[in-house]
C-alpha cells in the first residue's frame, strides 16, 4: 500500500461516524404529512376566501343591477304599501317576531334530523 492511501485511511477514521436514528423514516414521514395537511388547509381556507369574495360581489352586483333596473317602480310600491299598512311600530314588532319563528322552526327541524340519523 501506499503511503497516501494509509493516510486517507486514517482520515478517514478519524472522522466522527453518523449513524441515522432507528425511527428516523417514521418520524420524516410523519413531518412530511404534517407538512402537507398545513397545506391543504390554507389551501381551503384560501378557496374559502375567494369562495366568499365572489359571492358578496355577485351578490352586490344582483342588488346594484335590481336597483339600476327597477328602483323607481320598488320606490312607487313602497310609497303605496307604506300608506295601505298600519303604522310603523306594529309592523317592527310582528316582522321580527315572524322571522324569529321561522328560524326557529327551520332550527328544530335540522335538530330533529341530526337526532334521528344519531339514533340510526
Amino acid at each position: 500500500m501506499r503511503t497516501t492511501d494509509r493516510g486517507l485511511q486514517k482520515a478517514i477514521k478519524r472522522q466522527p461516524h453518523y449513524e441515522l436514528p432507528s425511527n428516523f423514516s417514521y418520524r420524516m414521514m410523519q413531518k412530511i404529512q404534517e407538512e402537507s395537511i398545513l397545506r391543504e388547509k390554507r389551501q381551503e381556507k384560501r378557496i374559502f376566501i375567494l369562495f366568499l369574495i365572489f359571492t358578496i360581489l355577485s351578490g352586490g352586483g344582483c342588488i346594484g343591477f335590481f336597483i339600476w333596473k327597477y328602483g323607481t317602480t320598488f320606490i312607487s310600491y313602497w310609497h303605496t304599501c307604506k300608506e295601505i299598512l298600519p303604522d310603523s311600530h306594529t309592523l317592527l314588532f310582528y316582522l321580527p317576531t315572524f322571522c324569529a319563528l321561522c328560524l326557529l322552526y327551520f332550527f328544530d327541524r335540522w335538530l330533529r334530523k341530526k337526532i334521528d340519523l344519531e339514533k340510526k
